[in-house]
């Protein structure tokens, strides 16, 4: 074998080691690329199980019992979500789905706090004017 075919098989070879590093590295890839898919998939339909179960967990039924007296709650309550809606009589224990029963108790604990910042305002313009007639 002459020197110059030596160094062409030795290019050659090279060459070949260089081609397999990229080919495995591309293999590398597609498998990790691959693996994500799959938990991606796994994630999505883990995603999509708690999403229906939560959205069961909403529809049950519960029973509530509306507050009612002769001035300003003795009226039926008109409840609404994202299009589904339902009448709450006052008085009585009703059965109505769970998501109906959570936007009223956010309801009232928003009522509680606009009750609270009120009281607060009106105890910080009273500190106020006493100040300023001082």
């Amino acid at each position: 074998m002459e020197d110059n075919e030596k160094k062409t098989l030795a290019a050659l070879r090279r060459q070949m080691e260089e081609m397999r590093a990229a080919y495995e590295a591309k293999i590398d890839a597609l498998e990790s690329e691959c693996a994500e898919k799959k938990a991606a998939e796994i994630d999505e339909k883990k995603l999509r199980e708690f999403l229906k179960s939560q959205e069961a967990w909403l529809n049950e039924y519960v029973e509530v019992r509306l507050f009612k007296d002769n001035d300003k709650y003795k009226d039926d309550v008109y409840v609404a979500i994202n299009g589904k809606n339902c009448l709450i009589r006052r008085g009585v224990w009703t059965r109505i789905r769970r998501k109906f029963a959570l936007l009223l108790d956010q309801s009232e604990i928003q009522d509680l706090r606009t009750a609270e910042l009120m009281e607060q305002e009106e105890n910080r313009f009273a500190d106020e004017t006493l100040r300023h007639n001082a």
